[in-house]
């Protein structure tokens, strides 16, 4: 493939990061506005997704998120050599802590849940599976970060990290990953809901963090656990994970 091909094709596959819950249905002309391509450049891309089922038109000139996505989906679920391996990690973290537990995947910037086994007690989790997760908010982006490149934290802080508002945001930011990293696992507290308590792990096949595994559950339930024990149950399940992926790699 040339770098022109290249560099068509990622600009073809950005269209689709623009199809989100709160905008899922565009026009070309929107698309075009938003990623500042030509409009017959945006129409040839456009054309080129729904030919390949990951767009879909509607009524009046609109596309949504075609079927092509719902096959990979189920794809994904089934036979993902990370999920597979994570599910019973997750559901044995699950059964033992009675949490709900979830992993998730680095894509690119983002941090998206890929499974999720529900505990025994029953919590309404708004990040559920296929939702993607804020970076600097919650125990699963925390897991992640504290141990990435200190390089990598930095452009992901600037680009969703840092408000502007607060001088003090980085050192703050900087200071919380130590703290995770020297300890293995994080937790937080009502950061992605206020009622909830998120624990997170990284998995990091050959040292290098893919995603985490988190468990959720209520403040009532947390304040039950053992923190502590927790996070060194879900360390040696991470670690253990880790090397499955690492073995089905070589």
């Amino acid at each position: 493939m040339t770098d022109e091909s290249g560099s068509s094709l990622t600009r073809m596959l950005a269209i689709l990061d623009l199809f989100t819950l709160d905008r899922f249905e565009w026009t070309v002309d929107g698309l075009s506005e938003v990623t500042g391509y030509t409009s017959s450049s945006t129409y040839r891309y456009v054309r080129a997704l729904g030919r390949a089922g990951l767009l879909a038109r509607m009524p009046g000139g609109t596309y949504v998120v075609g079927a092509k996505i719902i096959e990979l989906e189920t794809l994904v679920k089934r036979v993902d050599p990370v999920v597979t391996a994570a599910l019973p990690v997750l559901e044995d973290l699950a059964r033992q802590t009675g949490c709900s537990c979830l992993l998730s995947s680095v894509y690119g910037d983002h941090l998206i849940n890929v499974a999720h086994v529900q505990g025994a007690e029953p919590v309404d989790i708004t990040y559920a599976r296929g939702e993607p997760l804020p970076w600097f908010r919650g125990a699963p982006g925390t897991a992640v970060l504290a141990f990435m490149p200190a390089s990598r934290v930095r452009k992901l802080f600037n680009k969703f990290g840092s408000t502007g508002d607060d001088p003090n945001a980085w050192t703050d930011c900087r200071n919380r990953l130590k703290e995770a990293r020297l300890a293995g696992f994080c937790v937080s507290h009502g950061e992605l809901q206020t009622d909830l308590v998120g624990f997170g792990v990284p998995v990091m096949p050959e040292g290098e963090p893919i995603g985490s595994i988190s468990l959720v559950c209520t403040r009532s339930r947390a304040e039950l656990l053992d923190r502590r024990a927790i996070g060194q149950l879900m360390v040696e399940r991470a670690t253990a994970l880790g090397k499955k992926i690492s073995e089905h790699r070589a």
